[in-house]
């Protein structure tokens, strides 16, 4: 593997993580305001 191709890699899965780590946020915040968060609409942002 390249080093752009680890630096790529990398970068993604860092991305990943911060994506899910934001969404685990917002479903806890939701939930602690007392929303169903099982009807909210997810929005893939490309």
């Amino acid at each position: 593997m390249s080093t752009q191709q680890q630096a790529r890699s990398l970068m993604m899965r860092h991305q990943h993580l911060v994506k899910n780590r934001q969404e685990s946020m917002l479903s806890r915040a939701a939930a602690e305001v007392g929303l169903d968060t099982g009807s909210q609409a997810s929005v893939d942002r490309k």
